[in-house]
């Protein structure tokens, strides 16, 4: 009797075992969706955006996320801190200026932007761009809640998945219409460059270098800061890009992208310096 009770302990707990991870595997499931839902609007609702707005105009209204950021983590409750708040709008100072350097021309976009948004005269495409920021701060608010209840691998593995089953159904949808206006050949256009390999070799490096790469180091990183810090962070892109440009083809940066660069960076240590009353 005593070893048929062990042999019956031993199979329950190995059911409730089974039915831990399987729970497990359905959350980790969940969660992944949810941040691929969030990724794939952000990227649509701009990309979407832009056919109704000016390149200036949305570059600068998906720079907002910077201020969104902090903003959805206080709905949800969390404290700022001082300095995070400060290197906020240090970044979105530095990103202005990154945006509106280059000349005449982008000077001129600049005060269009400006007239607009002091006129509130909001187009379709810039509420698109708009709710493309807020859903990019609402995917990094999210990473910071639960990257550190799920292994990086993993859920960055299943979101990517999720994605390329969404932006496939995209390029389907997109295709079929294509296909009732103009048959093939408009099908063909909506890729003009599917035989190059070069192509193929961007394409793979930007999956595996700026995407799955940079998702997993982003999930691990966000374990240890806020996702207001994370936002300030993430916003030197521009600045590593102007150094590869350099580097790479040559380009030279003006003062106005100098001084845009100097406030993102001093945003980033302002953000990670904290004062003590950060997020939690």
């Amino acid at each position: 009797i005593p070893q048929i009770r062990s042999e019956a302990m031993k199979v329950s707990s190995e059911e409730r075992v089974t039915d831990s991870e399987e729970k497990k595997r359905a959350s980790l499931l969940m969660v992944a969706v949810e941040l691929a839902v969030w990724n794939f609007l952000t990227q649509g609702l701009v990309n979407v955006g832009l056919l109704f707005t000016e390149a200036a105009r949305a570059s600068f209204f998906t720079q907002t996320s910077v201020v969104i950021t902090p903003l959805i983590s206080v709905i949800q409750g969390n404290r700022v801190g001082r300095n995070v708040w400060i290197g906020c709008a240090s970044a979105l100072a530095g990103l202005v200026l990154l945006s509106t350097a280059g000349g005449d021309a982008a000077s001129s976009t600049s005060e269009g932007v400006a007239a607009g948004l002091w006129g509130l005269a909001f187009s379709g495409g810039d509420l698109l761009v708009l709710g493309g920021a807020v859903c990019w701060s609402i995917y990094i608010v999210r990473t910071s809640s639960i990257g550190d209840r799920y292994p990086e691998v993993s859920l960055q593995a299943v979101k990517t998945v999720a994605l390329a089953m969404m932006y496939t159904t995209w390029l389907a949808f997109s295709a079929w219409r294509c296909f009732n206006t103009g048959g093939w050949d408009a099908v063909a256009e909506l890729w003009l460059g599917w035989n190059n390999i070069a192509a193929w070799g961007l394409l793979a490096y930007s999956a595996i270098g700026p995407g799955a790469l940079a998702d997993v180091l982003q999930q691990n990183g966000q374990k240890e800061i806020s996702a207001s810090e994370a936002n300030v962070i993430l916003c030197s892109e521009p600045i590593f890009t102007a150094f590869l440009a350099f580097f790479i083809a040559g380009e030279t940066t003006t003062m106005t992208e100098n001084a845009g660069g100097a406030l993102v960076v001093l945003a980033a240590i302002l953000a990670s310096s904290g004062s003590g009353d950060d997020e939690g």
